[in-house]
């Protein structure tokens, strides 16, 4: 994984921290691993990174309290049951009648808080135990650990960092964004965070706008690149890998911004156009479906490729 950041050919497929539906993660490694891509992003449960057996490289993340990556929408006694959280949501992760949330589909954008009109559904952080989850991990292959640190929490921050550098001696990334802080705290936790780490054993996650990709405009990516931006300017000695509102776009701004990368994790839209193929009950026994979903994955990844000067 580290040639492929050091030769700047590095591309995640981000299958969602707070996804837990092992069938379609088995699905989505399956199909993104066939069509070229090397390196997937997975939820920290045992038995979502099993079924990324077909993965050559594998990140799990994990999230501080309050990181919408590792948040889980419950509906509470307020529900009149619209359904607008339904249409909105993009997992499929809400049903009707009576609404409900299934938590394993759940990504925790909150796309569906805050459309409801009677503020029925609320945003709760799911946390684990890093000491008790990550050593059951590491048995399935593990290649890179990840943190998502975005709220202003800065004692959970360093307690969970220094949890994950005592568990594990590789690669480690820290996946960080400007919802809660401003330029000068994000620079200020990153520079206390690798200072004890040896120079390019980290990779920084510059997240623009999380899980907002599916909208393929410059518009949705733009804090992505001024994330990068900020971080490029530091000359740290990490990969930086851009990340939260990545599409198609993405990668032509940042050159145009003269952002130096070295990789790209795509989320949203790179699971939104293969979402159809993706759900279908035939997934697995129908060849012709197969081959468009292969076809739609491979083309999106050449040219993401492409752009990333292979």
């Amino acid at each position: 994984m580290k040639e492929l950041l050091e030769n700047r050919c590095f591309f995640k497929l981000v299958c969602g921290a707070g996804n837990e539906s092992v069938e379609e993660v088995r699905r989505l490694v399956k199909l993104y691993s066939d069509a070229g891509c090397k390196v997937f992003d997975l939820s920290a449960k045992p038995e979502i990174v099993e079924a990324a057996s077909a993965a050559k490289y594998k990140c799990v993340s994990v999230g501080i309290k309050g990181d919408p990556h590792i948040l889980k929408a419950k509906i509470n006694s307020k529900c009149i049951n619209c359904g607008k959280c339904a249409k909105i949501c993009f997992n499929d992760a809400i049903t009707l009648n009576p609404a409900k949330i299934t938590e394993e589909r759940c990504l925790g954008c909150g796309k569906c808080a805050k459309i409801c009109p009677v503020n029925a559904i609320d945003l709760v952080s799911k946390d684990i135990d890093l000491k008790q989850v990550l050593p059951k991990l590491l048995p399935y292959g593990v290649d890179c650990i990840e943190l998502h640190a975005t709220t202003e929490d800065e004692e959970e921050t360093d307690s969970k960092w220094d949890i994950i550098n005592s568990i594990y001696d590789g690669i480690l990334s820290i996946c960080i964004d400007r919802l809660n802080l401003g330029n000068k705290q994000v620079i200020a936790r990153i520079k206390r965070l690798i200072k004890s780490r040896k120079p390019y054993s980290t990779i920084i996650q510059a997240d623009g706008i999380p899980m907002s990709g599916s909208d393929d405009s410059y518009k949705t990516t733009l804090q992505t690149v001024a994330m990068a931006e900020i971080i490029q300017n530091e000359n740290l000695p990490v990969y930086l890998v851009l990340s939260g509102g990545t599409n198609t776009k993405t990668l032509k701004l940042a050159k145009l911004c003269g952002i130096n990368y070295h990789g790209i994790a795509a989320g949203s839209y790179a699971r939104k156009i293969v979402k159809d193929y993706i759900s279908a009950p035939d997934f697995w026994d129908n060849d012709k479906l197969y081959s468009k979903a292969f076809n739609t994955a491979k083309l999106y990844l050449e040219e993401t490729m492409e752009n990333l000067n292979i």
